[in-house]
Order: structure tokens, then sequence, then C-alpha cells
């Protein structure tokens, strides 16, 4: 985040106050922001608190219901991981000839963030797939034993 701000700062001090525009500044901006974007999302999603939540039925849902809604997406998160990997590997080689106007690296390096943040997803949601399961197994029944 640092490297792109310095570099959009950089390249706009110099088209504005020097009339010097470095074109190549703006491209490797658009090359890295995938990279930003995309693994931001992947660890946004293992840390908690990182990403957006609605807590409308919190004080409504028992724990139980919590742990379900948080099972369902981090499957449906897994399945948008994979997807981000099998398509981002097509996409990866249907580009892999074409390059960027200024600077000639191949649209591939950019693209390789779908399949990367893709892969670490799915480390990341199956890492809580398994967590979640641990912590419902671990739990006592609803019902309470009867006591005499």
């Amino acid at each position: 985040m640092i490297v792109v701000t310095l570099l959009v700062n950089v390249e706009v001090a110099l088209r504005f106050f020097l009339d010097f525009p470095l074109d190549a500044l703006s491209e490797v901006v658009l090359l890295l922001f995938p990279w930003l974007s995309l693994l931001g999302a992947a660890v946004a999603f293992e840390t908690k608190g990182a990403n957006v939540a609605l807590h409308l039925l919190d004080g409504r849902l028992t724990e139980r219901s919590k742990a379900r809604i948080e099972l369902f997406v981090s499957v449906a998160t897994l399945g948008f991981a994979v997807f981000l990997i099998l398509q981002g590997i097509n996409y990866a080689i249907m580009t892999r000839s074409e390059g960027t106007n200024t600077l000639e690296i191949s649209r591939s390096w950019e693209i390789l963030a779908f399949p990367i943040s893709g892969a670490l997803l799915v480390a990341y949601c199956l890492r809580s797939i398994i967590a979640l399961v641990r912590r419902t197994s671990n739990r006592r029944p609803d019902i309470a034993p009867i006591q005499f």
C-alpha cells in the first residue's frame, strides 16, 4: 500500500508540477492494484473484524445459528476461491503473450494475483471450517441432562 501511494504521489507531482508525465509509474500502479486488493481480501477473511459484517441479527440468533451462518459463509467463500484459482489460471494462460503498453511486462503477472489469492482463501476457509466443526462438536447438547 505504501509503494502504491508513493508511486501515485510521485506520478501526480511529475505530471502537474513539472509537466513531465511518466506513464510507466501509472502502469506499475495498475499492475500492483490487483495484488493489493486481492491479497488484502484474503487477509481480511482471516482477520476477525477486518471484513464487513451486518450485526442486525446478533442478539436474536443462538450460538448454533451463528455458527451455521459462519459455516455457510466459509463454504461460499471456499467456492469463490476455487473459482478464482481455476479462472485465474485460465486467464493468465490466455494473457501470457500480451504485454503492457509502456513497460511491455506480461499481463500474466497482473492476473496471477487471482489464483494466488484464491489459494490463500482456500487455506483460510479450510482452517475456518475445521475450527467451526471442532467448536460445534465440542459443544454440549442443547438438552440438559436430567439430574437426580
